[in-house]
C-alpha cells in the first residue's frame, strides 16, 4: 500500500517504504518507522507506536532522536546521503542501531 504524505511546503509524497531498527539500544528506540514528510528535502519517519524520528539534517547526516531537528539527548546518527546501515550513538544513547528497509 502506497502512502500519500503531505510535506510541511504542501508538497505530496507517494511512498511506500518503511524501516526497522534493530539492535541493544538504550534507550530502546527498535521497531518499525512508517513515513512522517518531507523534512530538509528528505522522508522523513516516526516511530510507529513511540516518540522517535528518523531525519535528514539537510546537510549530510541522518539522525535518529526524540526531536525531529534536534538532538537532546540521547540520539544516533549516520554520516551518509541513504538512510539504511548503522547509527552511532551520541548524547549519553548505547548501541549501534541499524536501520534497514522493510
Amino acid at each position: 500500500m502506497k502512502l500519500s504524505v503531505v510535506s510541511r511546503t504542501g508538497a505530496t509524497q507517494v511512498t511506500d517504504e518503511k524501516y526497522e531498527v534493530t539492535g541493544t539500544l538504550s534507550p530502546d528506540v527498535t521497531g518499525d518507522y512508517l513515513p512522517d514528510g518531507i523534512y530538509n528535502g528528505k522522508m522523513s519517519y516516526s516511530h510507529a507506536v513511540g516518540v522517535f524520528f528518523i531525519w535528514w539534517n539537510g546537510i549530510a547526516t541522518w539522525y535518529i532522536s526524540g526531536i525531529k531537528g534536534g538532538m537532546p539527548g540521547p540520539h544516533w546518527c549516520r554520516t551518509a546521503p541513504t538512510i539504511e546501515g548503522q547509527y552511532g550513538p551520541l548524547g549519553g544513547a548505547t548501541g549501534i542501531a541499524t536501520v534497514t528497509e522493510i
